[in-house]
């Protein structure tokens, strides 16, 4: 794949896109005014994307006729390659579970017992997880109120789809309670979304002149 296709297609359509996303999740959560929860699966696809453009750059000059120039930039092509990939194998065991969008500490923590109430699962509270005897499992917690967002993720056992039903669970919880809320995330999505946006039209004029 060509140089000039990847920067005067690849690149503004992939910056594009996930502008758009950005735009949507942050208008999504302004709009509805309440927490939210996705898989954080979608999240991971998203990074994938926007570093689409850099691997391809990355694979076309280790593959290309360059890649026999000797002077050193064959192997920071693989050096910079294998961080590529060593980057998106630490972030998929990050970015793990279901993330919460708009939520407090409070908001956070409610959504969930009241899940786990109505799936009937007892519990345990520790500092940074709750344990599941029943099921066996352990749900690991992490809310970060001061932005709005958390994660819950299943570890240490759990049936297939667990996880799954509790988030529906706390979403229908989100849905009808009165619960807080913070938006600061929503907004920076949204800012950032903007900024993408004009970034991709202006790479196409650029590129396209």
């Amino acid at each position: 794949m060509s140089f000039d296709f990847t920067h005067r297609f690849l690149m503004p359509v992939t910056f594009g896109f996930v502008a758009l996303t950005f735009v949507a999740l942050g208008l999504y959560a302004l709009t509805r005014r309440r927490p939210f929860m996705i898989d954080a699966r979608w999240m991971l696809v998203l990074l994938a994307i926007a570093w689409a453009p850099q691997l391809i750059m990355q694979l076309s000059w280790i593959l290309g006729e360059n890649r026999h120039r000797g002077d050193g930039m064959d192997i920071m092509s693989w050096l910079s390659l294998l961080a590529t990939f060593v980057f998106f194998g630490y972030m998929a065991l990050q970015i793990r579970g279901y993330m919460v969008f708009g939520t407090t500490q409070e908001s956070f923590r409610e959504a969930l017992l009241a899940a786990l109430s109505t799936l009937g699962l007892g519990h345990e509270e520790t500092l940074s997880s709750i344990r599941l005897p029943s099921v066996p499992a352990e749900l690991q917690i992490a809310v970060y109120g001061w932005v709005g967002t958390g994660q819950v993720r299943l570890r240490h056992g759990g049936r297939s789809g667990l996880l799954a039903e509790i988030a529906v669970a706390m979403n229908a919880y989100f849905n009808t309670a009165k619960v807080k809320t913070n938006m600061v995330t929503a907004v920076a999505y949204l800012v950032l979304g903007v900024l993408l946006c004009a970034m991709s039209v202006t790479m196409m004029v650029v590129f396209k002149g």
